[in-house]
């Protein structure tokens, strides 16, 4: 049964107005409120979706730890550190990598990048590239190349490059070391940028190019679970010589990291204040409301009805506003974030974002963090019409009307 407050608090809300414009008024105001709120969560989804996605292939591009050495003096990480290392629980498996700036000419048409080696079981588990690529085996002799570096060559599977590793150039009397291979596989991330940069083979394939060369540049290192990355770098520095040390997936992507952080802030912030003209608009539709109902809180108050209990219905008013423009802002958000992961409405140029479609993720602890924000400051901005209401005094009320 419904309490006398909120009996009240209802009918001036929702019931029949003798002045109409009061109801479009505090309609339009619960509209307002729930596009703000529609705004702000599409607004922070999409931008925890664009992280999502971006790390997600970036991840598939990186080894989720590497150990570099500081110095050009060559690695020096004995077999015992090694498996000590490897032993380090949350770790997968432990490779080496070999790296080269090269250029590859094919077709007349020349392009540097960084050719990336390592075991073949470690290139299958780079899924951003393993995932997508066409071809019959990473485990055969050739280089993977990006899809945006095949059209720049117009190359396609088993036709022959020429390879000049850069940095031999200096110990060959400026003369860079040239090898012969072919295409074995391509691959296509979305992500245009690094399908230009990276080219990998396995080992066999380096070594085949470089036959005089066997160094180790790097190692790398999957966990079994992402989130133990900061947990296993304590334990690997403990380990390392001075002269390595390790480097995480974030750390070696962190300038895109940074700049989609630097946006999420301005962003929440302006779509904030969106929602902050709505709230603020209670307090106008409460005025409204209060001047309208004078001669029925003036009734009241001669039945009886204490300040309190009349503070406690316009209060509710508030929040009966402010409560309904949040859940069909959320309904809307929730519902066009559904059509566009159905059926990808937005779209977008995969070269510039790294995605085909705008991908949203609203996450529950942005909708109950919003909604609880949003149902406090209408409470708080409801409190002084309450109050203004909640001071009339019976007799002049009732002597105005």
């Amino acid at each position: 049964m419904m309490s006398y407050t909120a009996y009240f608090a209802t009918r001036y809300l929702f019931g029949k107005h003798r002045v109409p414009f009061i109801a479009f008024i505090s309609r339009t105001t619960m509209m307002g409120m729930a596009l703000g709120v529609t705004t702000l969560l599409l607004a922070l989804g999409i931008m925890r979706g664009f992280e999502s996605v971006v790390t997600s292939k970036i991840i598939g591009f990186d080894t989720h730890i590497r150990i570099e050495k500081l110095f050009e003096s060559g690695f020096d990480l004995s077999d015992a550190e090694i498996v000590q290392i490897s032993e380090i629980p949350g770790i997968q498996k432990i490779f080496r990598i070999r790296k080269s700036e090269i250029m590859i000419k094919a077709n007349g048409i020349t392009e540097g990048a960084l050719l990336e080696a390592m075991p073949e079981a470690a290139l299958n588990q780079l899924y951003s590239v393993s995932s997508n690529f066409t071809g019959t085996s990473t485990a055969e002799t050739g280089i993977i190349l990006g899809a945006a570096m095949a059209e720049q060559l117009h190359v396609q599977i088993s036709d022959p490059l020429l390879v000049y590793d850069l940095g031999s150039m200096t110990e060959q009397m400026g003369l860079p070391s040239i090898a012969q291979t072919q295409v074995k596989a391509i691959y296509e991330s979305g992500m245009v940028d690094y399908d230009k940069a990276y080219l990998y083979c396995s080992l066999e394939t380096m070594q085949a190019l470089y036959p005089g060369e066997n160094t180790t540049d790097s190692f790398g290192i999957f966990l079994k679970d992402i989130g133990l990355t900061a947990q296993v770098m304590d334990a690997i520095d403990e380990i390392l010589p001075y002269s390595h040390l390790s480097i995480s997936w974030q750390d070696r992507h962190q300038t895109l990291f940074n700049w989609m952080k630097t946006q999420q802030l301005p962003i929440f912030v302006i779509f904030s204040l969106i929602i902050l003209v709505a709230i603020v608009n209670i307090s106008s539709t409460l005025i409204l409301i209060i001047m309208e109902k004078r001669a029925e809180i003036g009734t009241l108050r001669a039945l009886g009805t204490s300040r309190k209990r009349i503070r406690r219905i316009f209060a509710l008013e508030g929040l009966m506003m402010g409560l309904t423009g949040t859940m069909l802002g959320i309904l809307l958000a929730l519902g066009l974030a559904w059509l566009q992961s159905t059926f990808g409405i937005i779209s977008l140029p995969s070269d510039v974002y790294f995605m085909d479609k705008v991908n949203i993720q609203i996450a529950f602890a942005d909708i109950i963090l919003i909604s609880g924000g949003i149902i406090l400051l209408a409470i708080l901005f409801s409190l002084v019409p309450a109050m203004q209401a909640s001071r009339l005094s019976p007799a002049e009320a009732l002597r105005d009307e």
